[in-house]
Order: C-alpha cells, then sequence, then structure tokens
C-alpha cells in the first residue's frame, strides 16, 4: 500500500524514533476506534508539530509542559 494511503503513519524528521514509534501507536489506536481520517489528520499535524518543537524525552512531558506549548 501506498505510504500516502496510511494517513494515521506520521514520518516526521524532528521527532525521535522512539517517541515517533508512540505517536504512530496512538494515531493507529484512532484509526481502529474509527475515528474520521479528518480527525487522525489533525490530531497527527498538532502532535507532530508539539513533539517536533519540545526538547523533552517523551517519558519526561507533563502536563505543565503542554499546557506551557499551548498558551
Amino acid at each position: 500500500m501506498d505510504l500516502s494511503k496510511k494517513y494515521w503513519i506520521s514520518s516526521h524528521e524532528g521527532i525521535s524514533r522512539e517517541t515517533l514509534s508512540i505517536l504512530n501507536e496512538y494515531l493507529l489506536s484512532l484509526k481502529l476506534e474509527n475515528k474520521a481520517e479528518a480527525t487522525i489528520k489533525k490530531y497527527s499535524f498538532i502532535l507532530e508539530r508539539f513533539l517536533g518543537e519540545c526538547s523533552k524525552p517523551i517519558k519526561t512531558i507533563t502536563s505543565k509542559d503542554t499546557y506551557k506549548w499551548f498558551q
């Protein structure tokens, strides 16, 4: 299957492999829950931006980090 058809898979180059793996597991879970393609793409876009800009390892990110980024 063409990768462009796999809208639930992120290949963002600015995100570490470990974090990208976790992100892709989450996006796949959304697909398996039958979420709309547009919803998954929007979640992916926002999470890629956040995870690409966040310099902390994913296992150390707190809700404060997320809140600060959104502000």
